[in-house]
């Protein structure tokens, strides 16, 4: 099963690693995953998890780390391999089930050592072996260097529209930097433009603006605002087309 691999941004919350264990059970369970191992935890567990579920684990899919997580979780069950995971010692995804901060996986000899790769957007060219997904995705790539490198590119957390749908173009306010930055529903990969008018936001005159949020405690959602499109100063300018210089135009793959 392949899954797109958006990117990892959150931090991790610093926390004892459990030994490595076999998948026991992997639930989706709508925006959340659940999971457990078959090697009891051994650290304390949150006093925020019920009796019921001491030895489940939870994974948001609306965080970039939780959809990666779960990939290497998919990819751990079809090929047998063993899962380390560092607890987030909280329960945000669920309210009373253990997150797992993040997890890496151990690869299983019987399987002839094939472990989790990265790929470019085209999901065709590999770029190197996965080692483990704390504080974005840490890789070893295919050729040249044996060092491992980093994957975790930023992502915009909010678009504007002029379509009730938060389709067709997107407007930004700012951007830090001229990097690309990936758009998680379009899985592609955005520049902002410059100022000149015919890039403005308020060019498209007295019509509703729509904006995309996506945060991980929030979800994804679109909502109009209380604004028209001409109340908007010259720095709502459009999104222009990007390529990011390791995975291309969409975001990279891990299977």
């Amino acid at each position: 099963m392949n899954l797109k691999l958006l990117a990892v941004l959150a931090a991790i919350a610093p926390g004892a690693v459990c030994a490595a264990s076999a998948v026991k059970q992997l639930d989706v369970l709508g925006d959340a995953v659940t999971f457990t191992l078959e090697q009891p935890k051994s650290h304390a567990i949150p006093a925020c998890v019920s009796a019921d579920n001491q030895q489940k684990w939870a994974i948001n899919l609306n965080s970039l780390q939780g959809q990666a997580m779960y990939s290497l979780l998919v990819t751990a069950v079809s090929k047998e391999h063993l899962v380390n995971v560092i607890p987030a010692n909280r329960c945000e995804v669920i309210a009373d089930i253990e997150q797992a901060g993040s997890l890496s996986l151990k690869t299983n000899p019987a399987q002839g050592g094939v472990g989790v790769s990265l790929y470019k957007g085209d999901g065709v060219t590999k770029l190197g072996t996965v080692t483990n997904t704390s504080n974005g995705i840490q890789y070893v790539p295919s050729e040249g260097t044996t060092w491992v490198q980093h994957y975790g590119p930023s992502t915009l957390n909010l678009v504007y529209y002029v379509d009730e749908q938060c389709s067709g173009q997107g407007y930004i306010y700012h951007t830090p930097s001229s990097s690309p930055y990936l758009l998680l529903p379009k899985n592609r990969f955005y520049t902002k433009s410059d100022s000149k008018s015919e890039n403005l936001l308020s060019k498209n005159g007295n019509v509703p603006v729509y904006q995309y949020v996506s945060y991980a405690e929030e979800g994804n959602r679109c909502q109009k605002t209380q604004n028209m499109a001409n109340q908007y100063d010259a720095r709502y300018t459009k999104l222009l087309d990007a390529e990011h210089p390791l995975c291309g135009m969409h975001a990279c793959v891990i299977r």
